[in-house]
């Protein structure tokens, strides 16, 4: 594993391989957030949810999508456009990606508690198999419909 990683990953004294393997996917979820960022993702859409909730008020319950919301409505975001700026910042830890949309039966059980949201998106990031942390989850949502 890369040693970055390894240091990230120090800060958590895991204590068995379970809280190991939340531990990399929180990391890989800061990573994935870190390049969203870095895209400009941020200026269009804001983080909720209980990972964030976990990441900035350290909420003690561990969930593996990122939730996201559109700051305005805008029917012609893409989500993709920022994919390139996610595999960057992987690649700059060594990590490579690839990013596939879910299909709809996996979209329609992802996305049952949220009945009245149309517009939701769900991709997953996967992770090369040599790594035990195979995916996350990342999900955008239109403002309006929150």
């Amino acid at each position: 594993m890369n040693s970055v990683i390894e240091t990230m990953l120090d800060r958590y004294k895991p204590q068995n391989n379970e809280e190991r393997e939340n531990a990399i996917k929180e990391i890989m979820q800061e990573i994935a957030l870190a390049g969203l960022s870095r895209g400009g993702f941020f200026d269009k859409a804001a983080f909720y949810g209980e990972t964030c909730l976990r990441i900035f008020h350290g909420l003690n319950r561990f969930s593996e999508d990122l939730d996201f919301a559109l700051l305005e409505k805008n029917p012609s975001f893409q989500l993709e456009t920022y994919f390139p700026a996610l595999e960057k910042e992987f690649q700059s830890y060594g990590i490579d990606i690839s990013i596939e949309s879910k299909n709809k039966d996996e979209k329609k059980r992802h996305t049952k508690c949220f009945s009245q949201r149309k517009h939701t998106d769900a991709h997953d990031v996967l992770f090369p198999k040599k790594r035990r942390c195979k995916k996350n989850s990342v999900q955008s949502k239109d403002k309006d419909q929150v």
